[in-house]
């Protein structure tokens, strides 16, 4: 554990920071999500294009396939947890509802509107990423929902937001925001060169 808290340390001071210390091992990944959601397969599109990654940059870290959980949606708590980490509130308060889930990552397909988010701030506890609506604006937009999803996994695993909208994890407090992701072909943004020595750093060929 102790490794763990150093190799964190070090990241958070290279060129590209981490938002969460690594995943010490493969986590289960539960999705949480009403019978037939269509972003369910973009949630399998995006651990896939996360492997990818892993693959191209030598790290042999891989995601698991997700199950699905017919559990509640906490809807609630998912509100209140997107809204204490954009005010910025540190350490975030994590609703009880969110650490009773099933997955060390769980990933809530959401019906309510909320930014989407990934959390808590822990760097060796469960995760969660919270999606909004896929029937409020801006996840109604051609290819949005696809690399928000993307994008918040990306956080779990541990990267931060860059600067560059033509990246996947752009973001605040950069301009950068959702409706950035729209197009008419669907794709998966890229990742900066940084990200990616950052992802081979963080998992790297031998742990």
């Amino acid at each position: 554990m102790k490794i763990g808290f150093l190799l964190a340390a070090a990241l958070l001071a290279s060129d590209v920071k981490a938002q969460f210390g690594p995943w010490p091992k493969p986590p289960t990944i539960v999705i949480l999500a009403a019978e037939g959601d269509p972003r369910i397969a973009l949630v399998d599109e995006a651990i896939a294009y996360w492997n990818r990654v892993f693959e191209e940059v030598g790290s042999p870290f891989r995601l698991p396939p997700a199950t699905r959980n017919a559990l509640p949606i906490p809807e609630h708590a998912l509100q209140e947890m997107s809204d204490a980490i954009v005010s910025g509130r540190r350490p975030v308060p994590v609703p009880e509802a969110l650490r009773r889930l099933p997955g060390d990552l769980t990933i809530a397909l959401a019906q309510s509107a909320f930014i989407s988010f990934a959390g808590p701030f822990d760097p060796d506890g469960k995760r969660v990423v919270g999606i909004r609506s896929s029937d409020s604006w801006p996840l109604t937009m051609p290819n949005v929902a696809r690399n928000v999803i993307a994008h918040e996994l990306g956080h779990a695993i541990g990267l931060m937001h860059n600067a560059d909208p033509a990246m996947l994890m752009c973001g605040r407090p950069a301009l950068c925001r959702p409706p950035d992701f729209a197009s008419r072909r669907p794709h998966i943004f890229p990742l900066t060169e940084n990200e990616r020595r950052l992802l081979l750093r963080m998992y790297p060929a031998h742990r």
